[in-house]
Formats: C-alpha cells, structure tokens, sequence
C-alpha cells in the first residue's frame, strides 16, 4: 500500500491559487461525481481501481530528508516510512485532490471485502470528508454529510491492512484541514468574509471525518492491537515508538491552531458561528480518539511515546494534549 502525498509546506494557502492550477486526469475525470456521490458503489469502485498513485509526471521528493538529519525530520521519515507514505513537493494545486481519490479507493475496497462496524451515519460521514476534499479543490459546494450503508464484507480483516488503509484516508483529511484554515486566514486578511467562512466550514467537514477515519482505522479485535499492531509500531521493528505527533502533516496542523489565537478573537457576525462548529469538531475528534485508545487499553498502557516506566498513559497524554489545544483555540 503506497500513499503519494505533497509536503504540507507546499500546500496553498489561497482558494484561488488552489483551483486555478492544474488537476490530473482522475481527479478532472472523477472528481465532479465523486464529490456529488453520483456513481453507484460498484461503478464508483470500478473507476477509482484506474487511478494511478501519483498523477502522471509528478516526481518524489527523495532528496528532503537525507544526510544529518534533525531529530523532528527522523520521526518523519520514520512515520512516513511506517505507514506507505512518499512524498513530493511538485504538483502543489493537484496532489492534495488526487491522492484524497486515492485514499477514498483504499478505504472502500477494504470495507467491501472486509465490512466495518462504523455506523451508517459514521460511514457517510468519513466518506463526506473526502468527497469535500475534492469538492473544494474543484470549487463546487462541499454539501452536507448524509448517512450511507456501511459495508458488511466477510472477508478476513487483515489488521495491519486496516491500521494503514484508515490512515490512508485519514492523513488527506489532515493535509485539508490544513488547507482549509489557511485558506480561511488568507480570506479573512483580504477581507472576504463569506469565502473566510467557506473555508472554515471546509476545515469543520474534514476535521469530524477525520474522526470516523481514526475509527475505521482501529476497526478490528483490541487484541489484534496488542499482539501484531502495536508492536510493529515500536522498537525493535522502528528506530522509535510511532505516534501521531511524528507526522509533518499533523505538526504544520498544529501551528495553524497556534495562528488561530491572533485571529479567533477579532470573528463577528456568521463567522463566530463558523469558529464554533470548528472547536466543537475538534473536541469530538479528540474525544474519537480516546475512545479508540481506552478501547486498546490506552487506560492502562503507557504511550509509545512515553519510557516504558512512565506513569503517563496513553489517554491520559491524549487528554493533555486536547486541554492544550482547546486552550489555544479557546483563547478568547
């Protein structure tokens, strides 16, 4: 399984530059129906089987972290490398869409073969998040999420495969968030409130999918977790314990919400509104995510993060961490 993603440094921050660039071919092809749902399952499967990894003529990016490397850099590396991830930082206005379509593949065809025990509502709603990525990419209206039937496959779940077919689709949805609040900066600097709130909106859609992302990817037996997942994450088979502060995308992520403190305050009229939804996306995300953990014993484990003899458990840093960026986003 192979995930071609841009670095998020090279994200656009500006609707404009965003879709006046070049899409590729799938996502000219595909991403007006994909983003209205308009393809029966099977057809939309179908179609998504044809789309290349990478779009035609983009190159990977293997010269970033080579050399010394700083410590921040080696946990990159080493997440990417963990989870199938490769890099580039050409194709800026089209890579975000095209490999959004392909996490959308990876996702669908597990939950076909395998089924999921997310609920409808749950599955509708992860898969509203990537359909509004390539909706905003495109410049149609991102919509509302609706319930969808989640798969029942029966297939055997292989773990490992689900562990990274939901993070998969979950690190699109991570690169989006990002976009969405620096599109929503740039908007608001330029004093377009009505695209300021677009862009907002689009960052609340991405953030409560990615919630079900996280979900779908720890889909399977805690015992599983225990025994094949969490190990493969830790040494001796990495050079560090994984976690999800190691991702470039989720560390760029974070210092858009330290940004947020100079520019949440100063919102009035329907953006206050707007900033709302988003912080209150953000603590269900949050609160997903220690669910997830308490569920593989996050209660009682220490982090991977964390010395063996530590005392911090696993929900536990969680529940620090969102204090902290509730804290920031919150200071109002």
């Amino acid at each position: 399984m192979k995930l071609v993603m841009l670095r998020p440094a090279f994200l656009p921050a500006d609707a404009g530059a965003l879709r006046s660039g070049p899409v590729s071919d799938a996502v000219a092809e595909l991403g007006p129906l994909v983003a209205t749902r308009a393809l029966a399952d099977a057809e939309l499967a179908a179609r998504l089987a044809a789309v290349p990894v990478r779009p035609a003529g983009t190159k990977l990016d293997r010269s970033a972290f080579t050399g010394v490397l700083a410590r921040k850099e080696q946990h990159f590396a080493v997440h990417d490398g963990f989870f199938g991830v490769f890099r580039a930082s050409d194709a800026a206005t089209e890579l975000l869409a095209h490999c959004a379509l392909v996490g959308y593949r990876t996702i669908l065809g597990d939950a076909a073969r395998c089924g999921t025990t997310l609920t409808d509502e749950e599955w509708g709603r992860l898969r509203h998040g990537i359909e509004a990525v390539i909706a905003y990419a495109l410049g149609l209206p991102i919509g509302e999420p609706r319930p969808a039937p989640a798969p029942a496959g029966t297939a055997p779940l292989d773990p490992h495969r689900r562990w990274r077919s939901g993070h998969h689709v979950f690190f699109p949805l991570i690169q989006a968030i990002v976009l969405g609040l620096g599109c929503f900066q740039t908007a608001l600097n330029a004093g377009r409130p009505g695209e300021a709130g677009e862009a907002l909106a689009f960052a609340t859609a991405t953030m409560s999918a990615s919630r079900d992302a996280m979900r779908f990817a720890s889909d399977f037996p805690p015992g599983d977790y225990r025994d094949a997942v969490r190990p493969a994450m830790a040494p001796p088979h990495l050079p560090v314990g994984l976690s999800g502060v190691m991702s470039e995308d989720h560390d760029l992520l974070i210092r858009r919400f330290r940004e947020l403190r100079e520019v949440f305050p100063t919102l009035t009229g329907p953006l206050v509104a707007r900033r709302e939804e988003f912080i209150t996306a953000v603590e269900a995300t949050y609160d997903a995510h220690k669910r997830v953990c308490a569920r593989f014993d996050g209660d009682h484990v220490v982090s991977l993060r964390m010395s063996a003899s530590s005392a911090a458990k696993a929900v536990g840093v969680l529940e620090q961490l969102e204090r902290s960026r509730l804290t920031t986003l919150r200071s109002l």
